[in-house]
């Protein structure tokens, strides 16, 4: 609307999560930890165009070509439902690999957490208003599923160590505000309490130094 006011030239854009395994160690010195998949889905330009375009960019077809990738396409809601289970994981990931300074496979070591951070994100989807009668949400984002999605990127990523925690050593701003804080957010306007994400926000901001930013996570 402000930049691209001409519908016949506004350029489309994709969408994509990628649960691959990747560790940082230096500037330019990036090792890939973990085989997994990118997952890729075109953006409706409106409501009515959400499962139904035209034409298909020209990325949509070239990426899955590229077998390091593992890229699949699919339509908008396909692919946001698979960016809130990505979100969950990193949700439960790295904050808590953050505040213990270690690899994924230490997530192993706290089930009941596991548990408890998984029954307060499901509950925040099931409320989502853009999932409201989509079918199959109630079984895919259910705990055990969403356990069994966390348990699954967490066998294949356990040498990895998450961007967080690289951001915590470094003295570097995180993306809690991004990741755990997107459930605050969503809970918040579905009238859901989300104690936990909460909580785990407040720890990784006072780490960070952002103590005024804390206080928006009461």
């Amino acid at each position: 609307e402000h930049v691209f006011t001409d519908e016949e030239t506004r350029p489309s854009y994709i969408t994509g999560v990628t649960s691959h395994g990747v560790t940082l160690n230096s500037a330019f010195n990036i090792v890939h930890t973990g085989f997994a998949a990118t997952s890729l889905g075109l953006v409706p330009r409106n409501d009515k165009t959400a499962d139904n375009t035209s034409s298909t960019p020209h990325l949509l077809d070239a990426l899955p070509l590229v077998p390091r990738l593992n890229a699949t396409s699919y339509a908008f809601l396909d692919v946001f439902q698979i960016q809130l289970e990505k979100l969950t994981v990193n949700a439960f990931c790295n904050p808590l690999c953050a505040l213990n300074d270690a690899k994924n496979g230490f997530l192993f070591t706290i089930p009941e957490t596991r548990r408890a951070i998984l029954t307060e994100i499901s509950r925040v989807v099931y409320a989502l208003p853009e999932l409201r009668g989509v079918p199959g949400v109630l079984e895919r984002f259910s705990v055990d599923r969403l356990e069994a999605t966390v348990n699954g990127i967490i066998q294949k990523t356990a040498e990895t160590t998450c961007s967080m925690v690289v951001d915590l050593r470094r003295g570097q701003k995180t993306e809690i505000e991004f990741i755990n804080g997107y459930w605050c957010r969503r809970g918040r306007e579905v009238g859901l309490p989300t104690p936990i994400n909460d909580d785990l926000v407040r720890h990784i901001l006072h780490r960070q130094g952002d103590e005024e930013l804390a206080k928006n996570y009461q």
